[in-house]
Order: structure tokens, then C-alpha cells, then sequence
């Protein structure tokens, strides 16, 4: 083999470790996904996202490996990471703001849980988010309901859950 080839030989095989290095070395998931309105599918429900303003998702990671899970409706957000999770745990949580329709922090967003029948949501939790608290004030000052943190929103769903439907330990949505 000559020289020059052996050298070209070499460049290759230094090139595809670099390519190998840098795959492996991939950063894990963070921030909100890219929701694909009418292709993805709610994690909890099966249904298809059609309706951004009430979507939320999750980064889940188990053994390190990071997923997002989205959803059509931020109450199947919650009962799924009440029922579903299966040892995974949550690196993340986002929703989208129902004014302004952007993705914000669950952990600084601002819920409103109103009547189901008083806003419509795609599965019937009442429940919106916002960036903004003064867009979450106007809202419940304009429409009733209960505003929330991310931190007291999961037991008002669960004590919503088993008004409605009774003192089962596992709810259905």
C-alpha cells in the first residue's frame, strides 16, 4: 500500500471516530418539543393533538435515556404522571400559554381550573395556562375557576377527578 493511500486510510478512520465520538455525545433532551399539530398523539389519551393551546408535555428519563411525552390537554398531563410513569421520572414539564400560545415552564406558568362547561378544552379538565399571571387573573376574573400553581394543580385534578367520578383510587380521565 502506498504512502498517500495509507495516509487517506487514516483520515477516513480518524473522521468516522470524530462522527462516532460526536453521536454518543449527543446533550440530553431539555426545553419544550416541537409539537406537530395532527401527527402527534397524547400520551395519556391516544388522541391526536390537534388543539395547541391547551397542550402540554414531559421530559421523562429512565436510566438516563430522556422521551418527551405530549399531550392534548394539560389534566392528561397530570394523570399521567400520576398513574403512568412507571419508575421514570420527570426532567421537565411545559405548557402552552392559552393567550399567547407559546411553550413556558410549568414550574412558573400560571393555571387557572375552571368549569369545564364555562372554557372548553379538548378533553373536558378546564384547565388553561399562562405566562403571564395578570392573562390568568382576567381570565378567572372573566370566567370563574380556581387558579392554581403547578405544585397544588395535581391534587385539584385528582380531588376534581373524584368529585365527578366517585372515590375510585385510579379515576379515569
Amino acid at each position: 500500500m502506498t504512502t498517500s493511500r495509507l495516509a487517506l486510510l487514516r483520515v477516513i478512520s480518524l473522521a468516522a471516530t470524530i462522527c462516532t465520538i460526536a453521536a454518543c455525545g449527543r446533550a440530553p433532551l431539555e426545553g419544550p418539543p416541537n409539537l406537530r399539530l395532527g401527527r402527534d398523539e397524547c400520551g395519556e389519551c391516544g388522541m391526536l393533538i390537534n388543539e395547541d393551546r391547551c397542550s402540554s408535555a414531559i421530559i421523562v428519563e429512565d436510566d438516563g435515556d430522556r422521551a418527551y411525552v405530549n399531550f392534548d390537554d394539560v389534566g392528561c398531563m397530570l394523570d399521567y404522571s400520576r398513574t403512568k410513569l412507571d419508575g421514570r421520572r420527570i426532567v421537565g414539564a411545559f405548557v402552552r400559554d392559552f393567550d399567547a400560545r407559546g411553550w413556558t415552564d410549568a414550574n412558573t406558568a400560571s393555571f387557572v381550573l375552571s368549569e369545564s362547561q364555562r372554557v372548553n378544552t379538548p378533553m373536558g379538565s378546564g384547565i388553561l395556562a399562562f405566562a403571564d399571571p395578570a392573562a390568568a387573573q382576567a381570565l378567572q376574573t372573566r370566567d370563574g375557576g380556581q387558579p392554581h400553581t403547578y405544585g397544588s394543580l395535581a391534587a385539584a385534578r385528582l380531588a376534581w377527578l373524584r368529585a365527578r367520578y366517585g372515590h375510585q383510587s385510579n379515576p379515569p380521565p
